[in-house]
């Protein structure tokens, strides 16, 4: 990638991760929200749907959540791997390395390049771009 700054992209990628993606996955897997009723008066003059706003919500995280899940799937499987267990299982590099077969500084260097192919998918298929430049 022309003129990236890797490890502030690493950075933002295990950062997005941390919290955006738990975001992500807690409003996309909330439970069916109910259905309006207009059975009874309004006891509100607000204009907004409260549960419309809610379920569009969701379905956006959704939608968010497949790109990313696309993404990932996009990389290589020893890159997938090392990603998918140390940003989103949160496991510790002695369980990866034994996951992999590879010692720490191959571990460290997949997640690196697992980082910067995530980041660059991603921004090419969505809205989300975490290249910082």
């Amino acid at each position: 990638m022309d003129n990236v700054d890797e490890q502030a992209t690493v950075r933002r990628v295990k950062a997005f991760f941390k919290d955006d993606y738990r975001r992500l996955k807690s409003l996309a897997d909330a439970p069916t929200l109910q259905s309006v009723s207009y059975d009874r008066p309004k006891v509100t003059a607000s204009r907004n749907n409260y549960v419309e706003d809610l379920a569009i919500k969701r379905t956006d995280a959704q939608n968010k959540l497949a790109l990313v899940n696309y993404a990932i799937s996009c990389l290589g499987e020893l890159e997938r791997i090392v990603l998918e267990s140390k940003t989103i299982k949160g496991l510790i590099n002695w369980q990866v390395e034994e996951l992999t077969g590879y010692g720490s500084t191959r571990v460290y260097e997949l997640q690196k390049s697992a980082c910067l192919n995530f980041a660059k998918t991603l921004a090419m298929i969505s809205d989300i771009d975490l290249i910082i430049k």
